[in-house]
């Protein structure tokens, strides 16, 4: 402590937030400045505020100039009533429009209903007279077509009964005269001779010929007297197929038979089986293959592939589709190859046929 009893002045330390340059006093220059701005502030502040207009309504300005912009506002209240006033008669007369052609409108839909309905009931009523005339028409084509039918049945039993008279007529007349022959054969003393049998024609069936005898050469009806003599084949009489007059003598018509029973050595038959397969995807159809063995001495291959029966998948055939030949690849006909070529062929038969499972 000092001599005085007070203590020692306080000097505060430095601390990191003092600037590391010392503080120090504005300059002179730096005061003056500040000074004259703000004398330029106040200078201007005061000038600004003694140009804007008072609002005093005791100001003699200010009532002109409220008297003015009420003037204005005025005539553009004026305008906006004039306007809507317009806008409200153009309404009017946009309704009264409306109103009119909604009136219009109604008029013409009523007209409309009304000639709609009138064309509803013009239409109905031709449709129910076309509908009496079509039933009288029908009424009257069905009259016509019974009475047609009637017309035409008691034609048919007409010209039945003319036939049926006719034909019985004809029998008669066959019959008399098939006597009258008959009696004539008899009295001529008419029978064949020299009976032959041929060489096999078709599936089962050979030809027969004989000679028929007595038959006066003066006699005009040879042919006839052939057609009508039976004679006995295996126990079994036949009228003769045809007959020739080779006329020149009595003894010089021949008749021909085609006896289709009792010819063993004339059936021939399909001996093996072979399923081509489809005919190709899709087709529909399946084709068979058979041989055909058998077939008689000097018969034609043709007619006998074309006429022996065959049974097949529950199918029944009279006949080959298709027949043809082809060279047989059997031991026999290798070693017979160069001893005759004809007897190489074998006779095939192919069908075609639909199948479903070729689908």
């Amino acid at each position: 402590m000092s001599q005085h009893g007070r203590p020692p002045p306080y000097y505060p330390s430095s601390s990191e937030a003092d600037p590391l340059i010392g503080t120090r006093k504005p300059s002179r220059r730096y005061q003056s400045l500040c000074v004259s701005a703000i004398i330029v502030l106040l200078i201007v502040s005061i000038t600004i505020f003694s140009m804007r207009p008072s609002n005093d309504p005791l100001d003699p300005d200010v009532r002109d100039r409220i008297r003015k912009d009420w003037d204005i506002e005025l005539r553009q209240h004026q305008k906006e009533v004039l306007e809507r006033i317009d806008i409200q008669k153009r309404w009017r007369v946009e309704d009264n429009d409306r109103i009119r052609l909604r009136e219009q409108w109604g008029a013409e839909v009523e007209k409309h209903n009304r000639e709609v309905e009138e064309r509803l009931r013009r239409d109905e009523q031709h449709k129910i007279h076309v509908h009496e005339q079509w039933e009288r028409e029908a009424e009257e084509h069905n009259q016509e077509v019974k009475e047609g039918r009637r017309r035409d049945e008691e034609e048919r039993i007409r010209i039945r009964e003319e036939w049926s008279r006719e034909v019985e007529e004809h029998e008669h007349q066959m019959e008399e005269r098939r006597k009258h022959e008959e009696e004539e054969r008899l009295k001529m003393n008419m029978f064949w001779t020299d009976l032959a049998s041929h060489s096999c024609t078709t599936y089962a069936t050979r030809e027969y010929t004989a000679r028929l005898v007595n038959v006066p050469s003066y006699y005009n009806r040879r042919v006839e007297a052939c057609m009508a003599t039976p004679v006995k084949i295996h126990g079994t009489e036949y009228t003769p197929k045809w007959c020739e007059d080779h006329v020149g003598g009595s003894n010089n018509v021949i008749g021909h038979w085609e006896v289709n029973q009792h010819e063993p050595d004339c059936a021939s038959y399909w001996s093996w089986y072979k399923d081509f397969g489809c005919i190709s995807p899709g087709s529909g159809q399946r084709r068979i293959e058979h041989y055909l063995e058998n077939i008689p001495s000097g018969g034609d291959w043709k007619e006998f592939c074309a006429t022996t029966p065959v049974s097949f998948r529950g199918m029944h055939f009279i006949g080959a589709e298709f027949c043809f030949q082809k060279v047989r690849c059997s031991v026999a006909s290798i070693a017979a190859r160069f001893v005759d070529s004809f007897q190489n062929h074998g006779t095939y038969g192919h069908w075609v046929f639909d199948d479903e499972s070729c689908k």
